[in-house]
């Protein structure tokens, strides 16, 4: 007797008509990043980088608040400087990453049994705005990155950034509060000694 599945995902908004949502699932997403070397110059060079998928990680309160401040057109301190999101790799990518370092580390990592690495099960066509489903992915919480909001609604207007699910609960809290204990890990300076 096989245990049914739970659903992890429902369909998204469509577009930038609505807010964005704490564990969204974004795919091909811009960011633009600057050479280095043309900082101080007159022109800032730089280069256009594709999140093949990326998830977010700010909280659902305060993009909403954001969403109807800059909705109505007002000046706030509700208006958020910026979204934070992880990017997302498939799972088969980040099994194959870490084959090479070590090949018990997959086994903690699909279970989400590993402090950096959370997995995500497919998303069924059904539960896909696009209709067309996504692969097992995994995210690596050293891969976090920001984008100014104003920016992340207006690559979904131009077509450039497609909305296609997102996380419910309990999945999306299970989530967050994985991040942010990755964030918050304490580095000792040494293993505590046993004899």
């Amino acid at each position: 007797m096989s245990l049914a599945v739970p659903n992890s995902y429902r369909v998204t908004a469509p577009d930038a008509s609505s807010c964005l949502r704490q564990g969204e699932i974004l795919t091909h997403l811009g960011q633009f990043r600057p050479d280095i070397a043309s900082l101080g110059t007159d022109s800032t060079a730089g280069r256009l980088f594709w999140h093949p998928f990326a998830v977010i990680l700010t909280q659902d309160c305060d993009l909403e608040q954001d969403f109807h401040v800059r909705s109505a057109g007002k000046e706030s301190d509700k208006l958020l400087p910026g979204i934070l999101f992880c990017e997302v790799a498939t799972a088969e990518e980040v099994h194959g990453r870490t084959r090479q370092i070590n090949a018990k580390l997959w086994d903690g990592i699909k279970i989400n049994n590993n402090v950096r690495f959370h997995f995500l099960q497919k998303v069924e066509p059904g539960c896909d705005r696009l209709h067309e489903g996504l692969p097992e992915l995994s995210i690596d919480f050293k891969r976090y990155f920001t984008l100014p909001a104003e920016e992340v609604y207006k690559r979904i207007d131009l077509g450039e950034a497609q909305r296609r699910c997102v996380l419910v609960s309990p999945y999306m809290e299970h989530l967050c509060v994985r991040f942010a204990s990755y964030l918050s890990r304490i580095a000792l300076p040494a293993d505590h000694s046993s004899e």
